[in-house]
């Protein structure tokens, strides 16, 4: 976990480290604007992968697959001095999008496809105005929600 240490927290907490929860992940506008935005992710040895509903950023990470990623809280604040991971990023399809989707429910449990859907104070959640009945669909799937894509980010 070398490449992605910056995202796990050494803190010991019973004996075990703690990952974080949140990251900012910046994206590059075709004028080269750094457009920052908080996520959820699931980290392996040299990767992240994290869902995003299908727009303005999944256009940003396609055309320019260059990101990084920091630290944050659910509100997208980083700390001063907070480390920078940089990478390329990719939309995974298929098969590939369903195991990364799978490992972020098991990561974030119940929340996962919960708190997407929710009002928050200051945070901006995309699917909060969805109709009830698309909600509460939403909330049982098990499959990749169909106005969502995953992304794995290479880092390195």
């Amino acid at each position: 976990m070398q490449q992605v240490g910056v995202l796990v927290i050494a803190q010991r907490r019973g004996g075990h480290a703690r990952t974080l929860r949140y990251a900012q992940l910046r994206s590059y506008r075709s004028d080269g604007t750094p457009v920052d935005t908080p996520i959820w992710f699931r980290c392996d040895d040299t990767a992240v992968v994290f869902r995003t509903k299908r727009g303005p950023k999944t256009r940003r990470l396609t055309a320019d697959p260059r990101v990084a990623l920091r630290p944050c809280d659910h509100r997208g604040r980083v700390r001063p001095g907070a480390p920078v991971l940089t990478g390329r990023a990719r939309l995974l399809d298929g098969a590939e999008a369903q195991r990364a989707e799978d490992a972020l429910r098991e990561r974030y449990g119940w929340q996962w496809n919960i708190l997407p859907m929710v009002r928050i104070p200051g945070v901006v959640n995309v699917h909060r105005d969805l109709p009830l009945r698309e909600k509460l669909r939403r909330a049982r799937a098990r499959t990749l929600w169909p106005d969502s894509a995953i992304v794995r980010i290479e880092l390195g």
